[in-house]
């Protein structure tokens, strides 16, 4: 009851004294109907047979409307019970009732209609009721005709409610009624969704068709309404986000942030339906008005499809007053485009590849409002106040150029602490390279490898420029000014064995991102062209991801250029140039391995951003290489000589390595602790096995177990 302006309305409360007295309302309508049929008319004939008497009565009641006398209530009674359920409803401005009139543009009447649309659905007696009232008790459920009776109080003829029930009217548009397809309409069903029924009984949940995005306040720099005034935010616009230039995503939550509103993500593959997304064509007139659609589903709105889910999921945001984003929609109809734009009401966004097949559809883009905040703002203002939030994080983040920031606000919901949420931000990167590149597991980090302390600093200043990328590039401008590329390529050159997987492995595991190893080798085809789209295939799916692409034998196609005696020739030259090309548009990190750096062209090693040598290691090299041995718990005889090891013999850490592992398998089937003559041994073999000699002065007591048989 109302005990004074802005009461909370009790929505449950109110629909059940609603409930009531429409009974009382149906109460006068069925003794009205049963004047009109007269006292002899068989029940059993109801809606197959109509008498002389009843014609008339008809006639009569249709020519001039006849009263009724004792019922419940006399009709002047009925209009004051209305009429103070109508004040009722507007006491509350929060509430449900107040939100369909000032979000949908619903007027007193439409309210009425959808609460006599919605009685069925939340009291089957009063569906019977209807079926009676309809002449047909199969007909369980309001229409048009039965509307213009029950909405006695608005004096509203068959003309009136037609145009509140039309196709471009707010009741039909937003899909808050939907009307059947049978014909003629004015017989037809009229029935509300489901999501709108728990809304009138104030148990409205989660959007069904979308994901809400809690977004924290804009940054000072983006104000383009009142914060927190939906009403006033609603004249703000449709926007097209895409095209040239910018972040969609990025802009998406400026805009959202600058109206003071959440963000309701609508995403188009997780629409998707008959009609939407797959090429199919749908046309008619009811595409969007509960007409030529089919399903299980269909009495209750449920199990819609296409379009009709693109309104189901913009009423909601309306009704939450949250910002609507439309999302991976490109690949609809241009039908269904014609459709969506149709129901497209502001304030909204598309995210989009195409603007101007928006444009063509009716969409009247609003220009986008001025926004200075850059990615790393935005990223920070999205972490603000949120547990996880620390330096480390926000700079893992900044790094991760490829992260849609709308699926990282989503993430940000569902992961409160930093270790599930870099799970869930990883397992989603690099997942499109499957198949194209081997996933490399980095175990190592910078201290770990053993190089020359040149090779170490430039590994560490390609690390650090990942964290300084925005901020030359973008903030400073530097990028536009030097025609610089958003790419990070670094060129490993040295021996094989000399550490650079293992590097290129500790550079992924410092910026942690993953590691993915490409063989260009497996790519080049002798075929012509086919090598451009192995390259295609695998650089779409990277720019998708933030990864660290590791191109292993990158001398198999940045080999010097050679003239041109014949189309193969030629055909070389250009996959050359080509890679090079994806390679700086790519926007991430890849670094390119060469163990025959001199057969390099140097035209293309100037078009790299860092070059490291790794040399063969030296003695003190060799032995830190050596000494990790004893990091593990393997036993180790107290005679072992590693700087013996690393003195006498020039290996590379690969050549240790494969050693290390060789005298830890013989140790191990002899039962026993690793032995000088097991390392000696293993040492011997990989001499061997790259074609150098063996010297008795070198292994010393040692040579003639060389000799002998083991494992």
């Amino acid at each position: 009851m109302i005990t004074g302006a802005g009461v909370r309305l009790d929505s449950a409360a109110w629909m059940g004294r609603a409930l009531a007295v429409l009974a009382l309302r149906l109460r006068h309508e069925v003794a009205l109907v049963r004047a009109l049929r007269g006292p002899d008319r068989p029940e059993s004939f109801l809606g197959l047979f109509v008498s002389d008497d009843e014609a008339e009565a008809i006639l009569a009641e249709a020519s001039g409307r006849l009263r009724v006398s004792g019922t419940a209530a006399t009709v002047a009674e009925l209009a004051a019970l209305e009429a103070r359920l109508a004040d009722e409803r507007r006491a509350d401005p929060d509430g449900i009732w107040c939100r369909l009139a000032g979000r949908l543009g619903l007027g007193e009447a439409e309210l009425d209609l959808l609460l006599l649309a919605a009685a069925p659905a939340l009291d089957p007696r009063i569906g019977r009721v209807y079926g009676y009232l309809n002449d047909d008790v199969a007909r369980r459920y309001l229409t048009p005709a039965l509307a213009v009776r029950l909405l006695d109080r608005h004096q509203l003829g068959v003309a009136e409610t037609r145009r509140l029930l039309a196709a471009e009217a707010p009741l039909r548009r937003t899909g808050v009624v939907v009307l059947g397809p049978e014909r003629p309409a004015v017989e037809a069903p009229l029935r509300v969704p489901e999501d709108v029924l728990d809304r009138l009984l104030g148990a409205a949940g989660p959007p069904r068709h979308g994901e809400l995005l809690r977004l924290p306040p804009a940054p000072p720099s983006v104000t383009v309404a009142p914060p927190g005034n939906p009403v006033q935010a609603v004249e703000a616009g449709v926007w097209l986000l895409g095209g040239a230039g910018g972040d969609p995503a990025d802009a998406a939550l400026g805009l959202a942030a600058g109206l003071g509103l959440d963000l309701l993500l609508i995403e188009g593959e997780r629409l998707a339906g008959p009609g939407l997304l797959n090429g199919e064509h749908r046309a008619g007139p009811g595409l969007l008005n509960g007409e030529h659609r089919a399903g299980p589903g269909l009495p209750n709105g449920e199990d819609l499809a296409g379009p009709d889910l693109v309104v189901a999921a913009l009423r909601e945001a309306r009704l939450a007053g949250v910002l609507p984003v439309l999302r991976g929609f490109d690949a609809m109809s241009a039908a269904d485009r014609h459709a969506v734009a149709a129901v497209l009401t502001a304030p909204a966004a598309v995210v989009t590849h195409d603007p101007p097949a928006w444009t063509d559809a009716g969409v009247v883009a609003a220009a986008p409002p001025a926004d200075d905040a850059g990615r790393a703002d935005r990223i920070g203002a999205l972490l603000d106040g949120h547990p996880a939030d620390s330096p480390g994080l926000r700079a893992w983040l900044g790094r991760l150029g490829r992260l849609d920031l709308l699926t990282l606000a989503r993430l940000l919901g569902r992961h409160r602490d930093a270790a599930s949420l870099r799970s869930a931000v990883r397992a989603r990167t690099g997942r499109g390279l499957t198949g194209l590149a081997h996933l490399v597991t980095a175990v190592h980090r910078l201290d770990d490898v053993v190089v020359p302390a040149r090779t170490r600093a430039a590994l560490r200043t390609l690390v650090a420029w990942q964290d300084t990328t925005a901020t030359v590039r973008d903030r400073w401008g530097l990028a536009a000014v030097f025609g610089k590329s958003p790419s990070t390529i670094a060129l490993f050159r040295g021996p094989s064995g000399t550490g650079k997987t293992m590097a290129a492995g500790a550079i992924a595991a410092e910026l942690d991102l993953p590691l993915f190893r490409v063989n260009l080798a497996g790519l080049v085809s002798k075929y012509i062209g086919e090598t451009e789209k192995n390259l295609d295939l695998l650089f779409d799916a990277a720019e998708e991801a933030d990864v660290v692409l590791f191109f292993d034998e990158a001398d198999a196609v940045f080999g010097r250029r050679s003239e041109v005696h014949d189309a193969h020739d030629r055909y070389a030259n250009l996959e050359t140039a080509y890679l090079l090309q994806r390679l700086e548009d790519y926007g991430g990190v890849a670094i390119l391995a060469s163990n025959l750096h001199q057969n390099i062209d140097d035209a293309f090693v100037r078009r790299f951003d860092l070059v490291v040598d790794f040399p063969a290691p030296d003695a003190p090299g060799r032995q830190a290489i050596w000494e990790r041995l004893r990091a593990g718990s393997a036993p180790i005889d107290p005679a072992v000589d590693l700087g013996l090891l690393a003195e006498r013999f020039e290996l590379t850490g690969g050549e240790i390595r494969n050693c290390c592992l060789a005298a830890a398998h013989a140790a191990a089937a002899a039962q026993r602790p690793i032995g000088m003559a097991d390392l000696m041994r293993a040492v011997g073999r990989e001499l061997a096995k790259s074609g150098r000699p063996v010297r008795r002065a070198a292994f010393g007591e040692h040579y003639a177990a060389l000799r002998e048989p083991g494992p």
